[in-house]
C-alpha cells in the first residue's frame, strides 16, 4: 500500500443521513485501500454528524454549522486533504468495489488527464444516467453528445486543483463542476470518463417518464448565474464578442416566453436576479478572469471542439417543452 498514491475522498453532506451508510460502506469495501475520507457537513439537522461520529470515527469531519454551498465546502476539505488525488464524491451514491482503483490506474497512466469521471448508473443499477455530460458553447449542459464535464464524482490531481484555483466559491450549486472542468480544458489537460469506474447515484437531477421538464426558480437562477459567470471568466475577448450577445438573446427569448405565460416571478427571480448578481460580483469575476486568460494553454476554437455548437436549451425545449416551475424542487447536491 505504501507504493499506492493516497486518495482524499471528499463528501459534502447536507441532510443526507439516509444515504451515508451505503455510501461509506461501499467505499470502505472497495479494492483500493489507501484513501482517507473527509466529510464536510453544511449544517445538517437530520443527525448526520452524530451518525458519523458514532459509526465512522476514522473519518475526518468538517462541521460548517451552516449551508455554505458545495464549492466552498469542497475547497475547505481540499485544504486539509493529504492525498495526491482529490475525489469529490456525492453522498447519495453507492460505489462499485473497483471504483477508486480504476480511477487511480487511469490517472497514473496518463499525465495529460486532469480530471477523471465515471460511468453513472441509477441507484437501482437498471439504467445509465451518464458517461460524462455534454455542454454547449453557452455553458449549459445537454444530455447528448461528446462529454465536456463530469458530475457527482470528480477525480482530480491535487496539485492541478490548486493550479487552476479550485472550485469557484461564488457558484453555490449547479455549475461548479462544469466550471472546474472548463478550466481543466483551458489549462491544456483532458477531462476523461473511465467507463469501467462505476457508481450508482440517486440523482435528483434525473426524473424518469417526464412529459415536461420540471425545475425550480432557484435552480434556474443558479444555473443562469453560473453559466454567465463561467462565460465571462473563461472565454477570450474575441470569443466573448460573439458568445455574449447570443447568450443574452437566448435569455431575452426565454423571458419573452415566460412573459406570455404570465410567469413574471420566473423572469424576476431567475433571469433578472442572475444578471444583477453577476454585476455585483463583476470585480471578482474580472480578477479571476485575468488569471485564467493569462495562464490558459489552448484557444477557444480548440476548446469548442468539445462543446455543442447550438443551444442545448433549444434542443431541450424541442425534446421536453417549456419548463414547469409549479413543483417544489427536492434538489440536493446532485
Amino acid at each position: 500500500m505504501d507504493n499506492l498514491p493516497l486518495v482524499s475522498v471528499v463528501i459534502v453532506n447536507f441532510n443526507g443521513r439516509q444515504y451515508l451508510k451505503k455510501c461509506l460502506d461501499s467505499l470502505l469495501a472497495g479494492t483500493y485501500k489507501n484513501f482517507e475520507i473527509i466529510l464536510v457537513d453544511n449544517g445538517s439537522s437530520d443527525g448526520s454528524m452524530e451518525f458519523i461520529r458514532q459509526n465512522y470515527p476514522a473519518i475526518k469531519i468538517i462541521d460548517n454549522k451552516n449551508n455554505l454551498g458545495l464549492a466552498v465546502a469542497s475547497n475547505k476539505a481540499a485544504e486539509v486533504a493529504q492525498g495526491k488525488y482529490l475525489f469529490f464524491y456525492n453522498n447519495d451514491t453507492i460505489a462499485d468495489e473497483y471504483l477508486i482503483e480504476k480511477l487511480v490506474n487511469k490517472m497514473e497512466g496518463d499525465s495529460s488527464i486532469g480530471i477523471c469521471g465515471c460511468r453513472t448508473y441509477t441507484y437501482d443499477g437498471k439504467n445509465i444516467i451518464n458517461e460524462g455530460v455534454p455542454c454547449d458553447i453557452f455553458g449549459y449542459p445537454y444530455g447528448k453528445g461528446k462529454p465536456f464535464y463530469v458530475d457527482a464524482a470528480i477525480f482530480i490531481r491535487k496539485d492541478l486543483f490548486y493550479k487552476i484555483g479550485g472550485f469557484d466559491e461564488k457558484m453555490f450549486l449547479y455549475g461548479e463542476d462544469r466550471d472546474i472542468c472548463w478550466r481543466i480544458w483551458l489549462y491544456g489537460y483532458k477531462v476523461e470518463v473511465v467507463k469501467d469506474a462505476i457508481f450508482f447515484h440517486d440523482s435528483a437531477c434525473i426524473k424518469e417518464n417526464l412529459r415536461q421538464y420540471q425545475t425550480s426558480i432557484n435552480k434556474r437562477f443558479l444555473g443562469e448565474f453560473n453559466a454567465l459567470r463561467s462565460i465571462l471568466k473563461n472565454y477570450s475577448l474575441p470569443a466573448l464578442y460573439f458568445i455574449l450577445p447570443a447568450f443574452i438573446s437566448i435569455n431575452i427569448a426565454e423571458m419573452f416566453i415566460f412573459l406570455l405565460k404570465g410567469q413574471i416571478k420566473v423572469i424576476r427571480q431567475a433571469y433578472i436576479k442572475s444578471y444583477l448578481e453577476n454585476i455585483r460580483c463583476l470585480s471578482d469575476t474580472l480578477h479571476k478572469r485575468s488569471r485564467i486568460q493569462r495562464e490558459r494553454a489552448i484557444s477557444d476554437l480548440k476548446l469548442m471542439r468539445n462543446m455543442l455548437k447550438v443551444s442545448g436549451k433549444f434542443k431541450l425545449l424541442l425534446d421536453m417543452g417549456i419548463p414547469d416551475f409549479s413543483e417544489k424542487s427536492k434538489y440536493g447536491y446532485c
